[in-house]
Parts: structure tokens; sequence; C-alpha cells
């Protein structure tokens, strides 16, 4: 080999050792960064003598980091419907004050037959009324905290479909400088982890496929198909209802002018932080609704009074609501009774009330005597009380849209509310914890086979230490051999 060929093999190991150095001192700075891949430089013989650098790639896991996403969308999804259903197991999980629908229930069953036993004591009377009373605040607060987390579902949407347009967004920003830097030949493989971290992202709010194409271009759909990212970003609508209907599904949500969630999407989401969030307000939370609402109208049923005579219609008694008229029909549901149920001012000592019409009738109208039952006066009839306290105990129907049993008691319907809703809870967390481990399992497997070992990187710094001081000490000696032929010369 000649003297000039040695030299410029010597200069292009230099060359490579100083790419690659910095490269290795790229790694090791970005070692702890979620989703920064191990970058190595490709060094290719160069014909003749000498090395080169080819260029800068990456390690990569396509089927790993698929699974990544998949399961970090059915992650997301179970973690917004749980939270939900941790905060609707509140109204039936209060152990040190008992005050689920069903405890409340039979409590004032129990409160009942105790005033039946003593019908003449106006304190067995009250506690009666109280007992009713925190029924129908107990049912209130529920069908409350039913609607707060449909309306912070609602918000969640909104927050959702904002960051994925945000994601859309930067995601475009970042494929275009791929694209470029990719037809070009300049290094984009930082790039690359960034793009990563976002589609990473993006599956925390919907599940998403991605497809690869040519010079690094990525297009992108929903899992149910829907594109997503093509060239540019799709538009991701969603119009927020500030204070949700009872009973009415909220607004759905729209991809690229196609519904992907509600009863009317062709092509429905099938995970995602988005997801959840819509089942909680639409599904589940729905369902708990109906539940609560039947049981406050079985309640209005069971304690309504009625004319001996017939002339007048059955009006509502112990139990009523805003603008009540009427005794609601069986087994059809009225949306939105929960929180409007209330006692009857006639029978509240609180409101003016007499406690005694409870035992003695004329709850509806004090003034019409057709639905007074004790019609004597007798301070030991029981006769109303012990009718009360059957009709608590009666088969009743209810509707279907509560998702539970059509007929039953309403003692066994609001136990059996609380075990739906408790089995719900149960499952979600199965499916979450699973979910959750099979991201976690992923992503540390992933991460096993594309990060960095800062132990292999610093070997590696070593060895490129060696090889640079090994090519700079053929630099000195062959310019020892120019120094020593040019002065024989």
């Amino acid at each position: 080999m000649s003297l000039s060929a040695s030299l410029s093999t010597a200069n292009s190991s230099l060359w490579v050792s100083g790419d690659r150095t910095s490269v290795v001192s790229r790694n090791i700075a970005n070692a702890d960064r979620a989703y920064y891949t191990r970058k190595s430089v490709e060094v290719v013989t160069m014909p003749g003598s000498g090395v080169r650098s080819s260029g800068v790639t990456r390690a990569e896991e396509p089927v790993l980091f698929r699974q990544i996403l998949s399961s970090s969308s059915s992650s997301a999804m179970h973690s917004a419907i749980l939270d939900s259903l941790d905060l609707l197991d509140a109204t039936v999980n209060d152990v040190e004050l008992d005050a689920s629908p069903a405890a409340l229930i039979n409590k004032l069953s129990t409160a009942l037959q105790s005033y039946s036993t003593q019908p003449h004591s106006e304190l067995a009377a009250k506690a009666a009324v109280r007992a009713a009373q925190d029924l129908a605040t107990g049912l209130n607060g529920a069908a409350a905290t039913v609607q707060k987390v449909r309306n912070d579902a609602d918000a969640g949407i909104q927050s959702s479909v904002d960051r994925v347009n945000s994601l859309l967004a930067q995601f475009q920003t970042l494929n275009d400088q791929i694209t470029k830097g990719t037809i070009s030949g300049t290094d984009v493989t930082d790039y690359l982890d960034h793009r990563d971290q976002i589609l990473a992202s993006l599956s925390n709010e919907v599940g998403i496929r991605t497809v690869s194409r040519d010079n690094n271009d990525m297009a992108v759909y929903t899992d149910s198909g829907v594109t997503l990212f093509d060239r540019s970003p799709r538009s991701v609508v969603f119009d927020r209802t500030t204070n949700l209907t009872p009973g009415l599904a909220g607004s759905a949500v729209y991809i690229d002018g196609v519904p992907v969630t509600g009863a009317n999407a062709t092509m429905p989401l099938q995970s995602g932080r988005l997801v959840g969030l819509v089942q909680a307000r639409d599904d589940i939370s729905l369902a708990y609704e109906a539940q609560l609402d039947e049981m406050a109208r079985v309640l209005v049923t069971a304690f309504a009074e009625t004319d001996a005579s017939s002339a007048l219609p059955d009006a509502p008694g112990l139990f009523t609501y805003s603008g009540a008229t009427t005794v609601p029909p069986d087994g059809v549901l009225i949306s939105g009774l929960a929180a409007a149920l209330r006692i009857n001012p006639n029978v509240d000592p609180d409101k003016g009330g007499v406690a005694t019409r409870l035992r003695d009738g004329g709850i509806a109208d004090p003034s019409v005597s057709n639905y007074i039952y004790n019609t004597t006066g007798a301070a030991s009839y029981t006769d109303r009380l012990d009718e009360l306290i059957t009709k608590m105990g009666g088969t009743y129907a209810f509707d279907g849209a509560a998702k539970l049993a059509n007929g039953g008691t309403l003692e066994t319907y609001s136990s059996s509310s609380a075990g739906w809703l408790q089995e719900a809870r149960k499952v979600s967390d199965d499916s979450y914890q699973y979910q959750n481990t099979l991201h976690q399992r992923s992503f540390e497997s992933y991460t096993k086979l594309t990060g960095v070992n800062l132990d292999e990187e610093l070997s590696l710094m070593l060895e490129l230490e060696r090889s640079f001081q090994t090519s700079s000490k053929l630099i000195s000696v062959v310019d020892t051999m120019y120094t020593a032929l040019i002065g024989a010369i």
C-alpha cells in the first residue's frame, strides 16, 4: 500500500470514528427518553481503500410497537370506564353511612313496620317520614352523581378530541420533515422516534393502525378503518353539551364527517380513551340512571293514595315529584324522576305537614276527604300502614331499558342494581389490569430490543477511542515517512 493510500485510509477512519462517536454520545444523552431508539452508523468499505459512513440507522421492532399501540388503546379505554364506575360506586358502597338506595329502602320498610306496631306514636310517624326523606335525598344524590359523571365524561370527550387534533397537527409536521429528509438523504432517525411518540400518545385517545409508504411516509387510520391522516390530518369534530339531558345520549364524535361514536356510527371506534368516555356517558351511566328512575317511579306508585269511591284518580302520596298530577304508568321509564323525587310537603313536618297522615291518609290533598283512610281518626288505626308495608314488598314491572330484570320487588331490584354496578366495576377493573400489564410488558420488551444499553455504549466508546488513537498513530507514522522521504530527496 502506498503512503498516500495509507494516509487516505487513516483519514477516512478518523472521519467515521468521529461520526460514530457523535452517535454514541447522542445515544448516551438520550438513554432515559421514552421511545428513543438506539442509533448506529452504517460503515461501508470504499473501493480501493478507506471507509465511509453510509448513514445513521435506528433499532426497530414494528411488531412490538403495534402491540404497544393496541394495548395502550385498550388500557386507556378501560381506565376511563373504571374511573367513571368508581364514582358511581360511591352511591352504593358507603359502608359507614349505609346510604345506598337498597339500604335506604330497607330502612324505610323497617320504619313503617315500627310505626305499625305503635300507630299512636307521633315520634314513630316522624321517624318513618324521615326515613322516606332520607330515601328521596339518597336517590337525588345518586342521580346527581350520575349526572356529574355524564357531564365530566362529555367534557373529557371534548378534551380527547382537542388532543387528537393537536397530535395530528404535530404528526403532519414531523411526517413532512421525515419524508423530505429521507428524499434528501439526511438523518431523520430522531424525527422517526418523535413520530412514534406522537403515535403512542394518539393511541391513548383512539385505537389506531398505521401504514408505512415510500420515503418513510405514513398514513394513520382508526381501528375501525376511518382515515385520521393521509398526507394531511382529517378533522375530528365534537359538539359538547354543557348539561346533558337525563335519559338522552350525548353528541357523537365525527372524523372527516363520519360518525364514529353513538348509535348511528357507521364505523364505530373500538378502543381508546374516547371510546371509554362515550361508554361511561351513554351506556353505563344511562343504564344506572334508568335503574334509579325506576326505583323512584315504583316508590311513587307504591305510596300513591286511592279514592275509595273511585271517583278520583290515584294521586301521589308520600312520594311525589315536581309537576306530578297523576301516578306514573306501570313499567314505563320516566327519565330524570330520581333527581326530581321528593317528599310530599303535606306529610313533612319541616314544611308544615302532618306526619300522622302517613297512617291516616289525605297526603295527596288534605282538603279532599276521598283520600282519607282513617275516617274515624282512631289512634290505633294500622290498615293503611300495613297496606303500605305490603306494597313495598309487592312485585312490580320494570322497564327493560334499565338492563335489569323486568319484574320483581323494590328491594330485590335495588339490590340487583347495586350488584349490577359492582359487577360492571369488577369486569372493567379486570380488563384494565390485564391490558395495562400487557402494555407495560410490551413496552419493556420493546425498550430492551430498541433502547440504549449504557454498558454497551460505553464499551463501544472505548473501542472508538482506541480506533481513533490507532488512526492518529498511523497518520503520524506516514507523516514521519513523508518527512524522511522529502529529506532524502
